[in-house]
């Protein structure tokens, strides 16, 4: 196996470029809406040609975890069928995912565009099914883009460091924007203009608590989500051990009360990514981490809880919905990761064993899949 790093020159200050990279999401945020404004006629026309179809959203690492909250958002969005599957899947075990002779429409996310699963997965989609497909990615002239019908290519989004931090959000706004196009929601895309707007106010706020929490010193850390913000719960627990190599799982809320709630004690740092709609609930479950002898990050909506609480509130910026708010959320455990990091003395510019996108000398599917 052969890898690929696009890291080819180390800053002055170890961290930095990821730092900046975190930092300037908001830019990326605009340009992924903009992306997504210049292709909505397309996006609509293929969408709407293949309405009866299911969708199928399809990546590799960071971007699998993306595509779970978003099919989560196709399904709330559009009442329809939706998953998310790795490439991998695809490739080895077809049937297990995607029954019978089913043909869906596949949104493909990737950083690079060129990842050896992806692609090969794509290509037996389009040769075996006639799957049209969807790309979304920060990377240029690529060979995802080669194989799409529609690609939705985000600049000024991509990064020098390993880790995707920046890239993640702008393609989680854009595939967000993408299904809020395909379900007719176009009020959606002025939300996630305006979440870009608010940006850097709200990563100037959040930086000092978020830094002082991580300053404590933690030996393991859960990330908590569930519905559409369950796949960016995982997001979060894979930054924490690729930015940081520190024990990391991520949980749908409700689940880790069941058996998990074990690992807890006062070197444990519970970050909990809180729903409008189940917030009771999920605060609750937080509550109970506390007493156990964890400590707590709230990421919450706005909310008229007292001021006071006994662990640390980083609260959303108002009006938005949950879908758009989604956004949000990424700042925050891209941070978590990044000053973990710095407490360790590690350089996440280059993390031990990563590389930026992953290219295999054959990936061939198995037969009778």
């Amino acid at each position: 196996m052969s890898s690929q790093n696009s890291t080819s020159t180390n800053p002055p200050v170890a961290g930095a470029y990821t730092r900046a990279e975190i930092l300037s999401q908001p830019g990326s945020w605009q340009s992924a809406i903009d992306a997504v404004i210049s292709r909505q006629t397309d996006l609509k026309t293929l969408f709407a040609q293949h309405r009866d179809r299911p969708v199928v959203f399809v990546g590799c690492g960071s971007p699998y975890y993306l595509d779970m909250s978003a099919a989560a958002t196709y399904r709330t969005l559009t009442g329809k069928w939706a998953i998310a599957v790795p490439a991998s899947e695809i490739l080895f075990n077809l049937s297990n995912v995607i029954p019978g002779a089913l043909a869906p429409l596949v949104v493909a996310v990737s950083r690079s565009g060129e990842t050896s699963e992806l692609m090969a997965a794509c290509r037996m989609l389009k040769a075996e099914r006639s799957c049209p497909v969807v790309a979304i990615t920060v990377s240029e002239n690529t060979t995802l883009s080669q194989i799409a019908d529609v690609t939705v290519y985000i600049p000024h989004a991509a990064e020098r460091s390993v880790a995707q931090t920046r890239s993640f959000a702008a393609m989680l706004v854009a595939t967000l924007a993408t299904v809020a196009l395909a379900a007719g929601r176009t009020d959606l895309l002025g939300e996630l203009q305006a979440a870009a707007g608010q940006g850097d106010a709200y990563l100037q706020r959040i930086e000092p608590p978020i830094a002082q929490i991580i300053g404590r010193g933690f030996d393991r850390m859960f990330f908590l989500g569930s519905g559409l913000r369950n796949g960016l719960a995982h997001e979060g627990s894979l930054k924490m051990k690729e930015m940081s190599l520190s024990n990391s799982e991520p949980f749908h809320f409700m689940e880790f009360r069941h058996g998990p709630q074990s690992m807890i004690d006062e070197h444990t740092l519970v970050v909990g990514l809180v729903s409008q709609h189940a917030r009771t609930a999920e605060i609750q479950v937080l509550h109970e981490m506390v007493s156990l002898g964890g400590t707590v990050v709230a990421i919450q909506p706005p909310s008229d809880d007292p001021a006071t609480a006994p662990f640390t509130k980083i609260t959303l910026p108002a009006g938005f919905s949950e879908v758009a708010g989604l956004v949000f959320y990424m700042p925050v455990l891209h941070l978590l990761a990044y000053h973990q990091a710095m407490r360790k003395g590690l350089n996440c510019d280059s993390p031990r064993n990563l590389h930026a996108w992953i290219k295999l000398p054959d990936v061939s599917p198995l037969s009778g899949q």
